[in-house]
Formats: structure tokens, C-alpha cells, sequence
């Protein structure tokens, strides 16, 4: 069986239509997924506004069906860590058939050519908390021998030239409105652990261990891991709210109330409408 008609069957079984949100079987929802509220901005009020919102709640979770943007998505909160990560996708891509996962958010910078504001579109995405050494090398995934999940180059491309359309379009109007600097976007790995890394020496281990690491997160590598099982696409998109140091609990704060939101109606708003009209 087909991957799409594995998924098909499976979202068939637990008893959820994925085409209720009104795709067709020929133009399947793109799943979009957030840790926080926050970082979806007024994601599903555009889509309330727009369709014909449909909301099912799966596994303790509300899932969002409807058009946005002009595409038909399905939106959720994934919640924080690995685990509820991976338990969201994983119904994303059973129970409600989506052709491919855009994950997006707020994350620490690693990187030393990274600032408050960048953005970083993810390459690859690895779980620098995952050690079964000896038995498996570090950062790989017993029984994978993979360490590096790949995103999706196409949808990672199509990702990162709404990031880039964002930042030549409002970038200084919103770079002064914030009091940031003038957002820059990246292209490169991001790392994920069960941790809030939230110190100098802990950022010092991470860029010791992993040189070209540009952003930490808590989510990414593990909805890469699955994707990669089931042969979805999947492109993960971060916006920089602290630099994972002493001051990141205070930093992470004030950026998600303030600026995550913004970012994400922004970038998103322009990469669905490319895809719509595409």
C-alpha cells in the first residue's frame, strides 16, 4: 500500500473524514502545527474568517479544517517536548491525511552569526538530548542510523522565500515596531531536546558538540523523525526570541507575547498564498 493510501486507511479506521475540512482526495490539507497559542498568531481566525472552520478533537487535541490563505489546512497545537510533538503529527498524518507538516515557532539562537528577530528556516533538524552510546553512536536514532533528519528541500525553499519576502516586504516597519533589529533569515540545522536551554554554559556545550547548529528548540527533530518514517515532507520555520543564555527565561517571554504571533501571520500569510496560487 501507497503511503497516502496507508494514511487514508488509517485516518478511515479512527473514524475521522480528513476531507471534512473540504480538500478533495486529489489536493490533501497541509498540516500546520505550533507549540504555543502564540506562535500560530490569528492563524485560525484567518481560516474561521475565510471557510467553513471545522474543529475535531483528537487525542485530548483540537485539530483546525478549513482554507486559510486559500489553502486547505489543518491546524493544531502540537504542545511542548518531543513526546506531544510526535503524537501530533502522528495524527496529522493518520487521521487526517495531510500531503505535508509546516511546524512553526519561536526557538533559541545558537548559532553566533544569529540574533533576537532572525529567523531560521531548518535544513536538517537533530535531537542533541539523544545518547544511547555505546550501544548507537550519539544523536542517532537506534535502529535509524539517522542522527540528521532532512527537511523537505522543496517545501524548506518555498518556506524560506516567504521569510525572505516578510523581511524585504515589512521587515524594518517591523523591526521598528518591536525594537529589534531587522530580521535576516537562515538557512540550517536546528536541534531539539526535552530542555529549555537556558544558560551560557549550557549554549557553549551544544555549539561545542554541534558547530553548525543555529537554533534550539524543543519539537522539530522529533515531527521530522515521523515524518521521515512515513515519508511526509515536512519544513520547520523558527523566529529567534532569546539567544538560550541567563537571560533566555525573561527574553522567550517577552518576544511570545509580543512578536511570535506577528512573525508567523506574516510569513505564513505569504508562503500560503504562494502555495494556493502555485
Amino acid at each position: 500500500m501507497s503511503a497516502a493510501g496507508a494514511t487514508g486507511a488509517a485516518g478511515a479506521a479512527g473514524g475521522i473524514d480528513p476531507d471534512r475540512g473540504g480538500a478533495s482526495a486529489s489536493h490533501r490539507p497541509l498540516g500546520i502545527l505550533a507549540a504555543l497559542p502564540q506562535e500560530l498568531g490569528d492563524l485560525i481566525e484567518a481560516m474561521r474568517a475565510e471557510s467553513s472552520l471545522r474543529t475535531i478533537t483528537h487525542g485530548q487535541r483540537d485539530y483546525h479544517l478549513g482554507t486559510v490563505h486559500g489553502a486547505p489546512c489543518v491546524v493544531t497545537l502540537a504542545r511542548v517536548g518531543k513526546v506531544a510533538a510526535a503524537a501530533t503529527v502522528s495524527a496529522l498524518i493518520h487521521a487526517f491525511d495531510v500531503e505535508a507538516v509546516v511546524f512553526t515557532g519561536v526557538a533559541g539562537g545558537v548559532g553566533s552569526e544569529v540574533r533576537i528577530g532572525d529567523i531560521v528556516v531548518a535544513n536538517a533538524l537533530l535531537q542533541h538530548d539523544l545518547d544511547a552510546s555505546p550501544l548507537f553512536p550519539r544523536f542517532e536514532v537506534p535502529l535509524l542510523g539517522v542522527s540528521r533528519f532532512a527537511a523537505d528541500a522543496a517545501l524548506a525553499d518555498q518556506l524560506a522565500a516567504a521569510c525572505e519576502r516578510f523581511v524585504a516586504e515589512a521587515g524594518a516597519a517591523s523591526a521598528a515596531r518591536f525594537g529589534t533589529r531587522e530580521p535576516r533569515v537562515h538557512r540550517g540545522m536546528i536541534i531539539s531536546g526535552d530542555q529549555f536551554i537556558a544558560s551560557a554554559l549550557g549554549v557553549e556545550a551544544l555549539r561545542a558538540a554541534l558547530p553548525d547548529a543555529l537554533a534550539v528548540e524543543m519539537e522539530g527533530a522529533a515531527i521530522a523523525q515521523v515524518c521521515h518514517e512515513y515519508g511526509v515532507p515536512c519544513a520547520v520555520v523558527r523566529t529567534i526570541s532569546d539567544t538560550a543564555d541567563d537571560h533566555a527565561p525573561e527574553s522567550f517571554a517577552s518576544f511570545l507575547a509580543e512578536i511570535a504571533g506577528a512573525y508567523s501571520n506574516a510569513i505564513l500569510a505569504r508562503f500560503l498564498a504562494a502555495r494556493s496560487a502555485g
